[in-house]
């Protein structure tokens, strides 16, 4: 028999005439505050459950069942949700009070339409999961592993992708208003219509991402990413002045054709910024 018992006042939650929790049927529990830590979920079935300020650190809930489940709050430092369905769950401001890296393991998960906005997941993995239409804003995803991952129309608002692994990851319709991308690799992703505007990309490696309707604004820093010379161009997009005026110089004549930019009017620009430059 296994009883689960509240972090903090050690107050009973859930008693469980088993010997483990793996596979255990557990929709709808209620779980507030849970004292989960290091805790055998493999399979388990909680589907609507409320898992919130629940402490999963080092919790292994691979091939889990979470659907609609409510871990807001929760600290998931290094536990495993490896092939787990957490499709429209939420798990906002998880794992805030730690400092560092969070290393949780999503690896292959369904996160689809997951709320995951304001939280910490520095250093975790999200390799080849299912995150469409997924909620990212005010996110720290410092050096986190999204290579393979299908992130159709994910809001990366105002989130911090430093030295992510991004390659080959469908990032189409993805919306990335002021995100943090310097140093993350970018080679082969797929950004059609997706809308980069205020994005920093410095030591970003964009060697060939696909481009289709994409847009650029903004971003200021875009002459100092790699690979540009490479990206495959599917069809137009587009680049505001700003970028430009920023970092005309330093872009490829053959990415800003690629862009959409007639050669007339690249010619045009290159001998006004020269001439600007002169009399500057």
């Amino acid at each position: 028999m296994i009883t689960v018992r509240h972090k903090e006042s050690g107050e009973a939650l859930l008693t469980v005439p088993a010997d483990t929790l793996a596979g255990a049927r557990l929709e709808h529990a209620v779980l507030l505050g849970a004292d989960l830590r290091g805790a055998d979920l493999r399979g388990a079935h909680l589907r609507g459950a409320d898992l919130c300020q629940a402490d999963l650190r080092g919790a292994d809930l691979a091939d889990a069942s979470l659907p609609c489940a409510d871990l807001t709050l929760a600290n998931l430092a290094d536990a495993s949700f490896r092939g787990a369905n957490l499709s429209d769950a939420r798990l906002q401001a998880v794992t805030l009070e730690i400092r560092g890296p969070a290393r949780t393991d999503f690896h292959r998960a369904d996160l689809t339409r997951v709320n995951l906005k304001n939280s910490n997941l520095a250093g975790a993995s999200f390799a080849d999961a299912l995150l469409r239409r997924i909620d990212l804003t005010h996110v720290n995803l410092a050096g986190a592993d999204l290579a393979g991952a299908d992130l159709t129309e994910v809001n990366f608002s105002y989130s911090n992708l430093a030295g992510a692994r991004l390659t080959g990851t469908m990032l189409t319709g993805a919306l990335c208003n002021g995100t943090d991308l310097r140093g993350a690799d970018l080679s082969g992703a797929e950004l059609a219509l997706a809308v980069l505007n205020g994005v920093r990309l410095a030591g970003a490696d964009l060697g060939g991402a696909q481009l289709s309707k994409t847009v650029f604004a903004r971003c200021r820093d875009l002459h100092l990413a790699s690979g540009l010379s490479t990206v495959e161009h599917v069809s137009p997009s587009s680049i505001d002045i700003e970028t430009l005026r920023h970092g005309l110089p330093a872009l490829p004549d053959t990415f800003l054709l690629g862009l959409g930019v007639e050669s007339g009017e690249l010619a045009a620009l290159r001998a006004i910024w020269s001439d600007g430059a002169v009399r500057g």
